[in-house]
């Protein structure tokens, strides 16, 4: 079972625990130093990413493949780790990288937001609690909803 071990870390880089403390620590971080922009596209980002994917399993109602190595309720389409993978990390990107003046460390912190992204959807997969189409789905529906949040804040003064 090691591989499986693996695989369940993997996937808790987006479990809500861990997205919740991290979220909160950079809503904080960003309102400290008057971000508030920032802090508020992390708000909504996390919180309306999750919401949205509530009510697109319940609107789809898709069942999870019979044989995951981990036990998980709730319907499988979209991939819920896909869609907080893709927007929690991406989020991390479009906050950093223009800050960080270092080519290297920049294009680091790039490399390993997009690595986690990708190994969070492959877990799901490994795990067998979600079909491809779902972790793509997730993606898409990630990215779709990180563009028009980030684009609407972008018109707003904060």
């Amino acid at each position: 079972m090691p591989a499986v071990d693996f695989w369940v870390f993997i996937s808790s880089l987006t479990g809500r625990n861990f997205l919740i403390v991290c979220s909160a620590v950079l809503i904080l971080y960003f309102l400290y130093k008057k971000r508030n922009k920032d802090a508020v596209l992390i708000f909504i980002g996390s919180i309306g990413g999750v919401i949205l994917n509530k009510i697109l399993k319940e609107i789809f109602q898709l069942p999870r493949p019979s044989d995951a190595l981990i036990p998980v309720g709730g319907y499988t389409f979209p991939s819920g780790h896909a869609m907080s993978a893709v927007i929690f990390y991406s989020m991390l990107i479009l906050l950093f990288h223009k800050k960080i003046k270092n080519k290297v460390a920049r294009n680091s912190l790039i490399f390993a937001n997009v690595l986690i992204i990708l190994l969070i959807g492959l877990s799901r997969v490994m795990l067998k609690v979600h079909y491809v189409r779902d972790v793509l789905a997730g993606y898409i529906i990630g990215l779709l909803w990180l563009f028009i949040l980030y684009k609407m804040l972008e018109k707003t003064k904060l």
